[in-house]
């Protein structure tokens, strides 16, 4: 199994220093995204497999406490302007009175991908599975 994802190609942005168009493998699923760092840094690791944080720009939709399904999770493209994660509510940290962090688990790619209860209707239950469909992921990878 695969740890993260492989940059596969990235485009200098003209407009921003540290945000660039890529392409992404996530478990052999190609997914167009953001990857954010100094474009002669994160050019450096096309072709390599990297930890990572991921970041959706907006949240749409979210389905909450289905059974848990493992090994369906992932970071999908369903199509150029929709991704979907699909994980396992692995932590809920309550910060106050309205907000909690949910962390997902991402069995396939052995990932996590943590949001905001702000970003959805209600908390799901910790263990159940969570589909998340949103626009504009954004990729920031670790380096070693």
């Amino acid at each position: 199994m695969n740890m993260g994802v492989v940059i596969k190609h990235i485009d200098a942005s003209n407009e921003y220093e540290d945000r660039h168009s890529a392409t992404i493998l996530h478990q052999d699923h190609r997914i167009n995204a953001v990857i954010f760092g100094p474009f002669t840094r994160v050019s450096s690791l096309v072709g390599t497999s990297v930890t990572a944080e991921y970041e959706l720009t907006k949240i749409a939709s979210a389905e909450l406490d289905l059974p848990a399904q493992d090994e369906a999770s992932g970071i999908f493209e369903e199509t150029p302007d929709t991704i979907l994660i699909d994980g396992t509510v692995h932590l809920l940290t309550h910060v106050d009175d309205h907000m909690t962090c949910i962390d997902i688990y991402i069995q396939n790619g052995a990932d996590f991908f943590a949001i905001s209860s702000d970003d959805i209707e209600r908390i799901p239950k910790t263990g159940s599975r969570i589909r998340i469909r949103g626009r504009g992921l954004v990729v920031y990878p670790t380096y070693t």
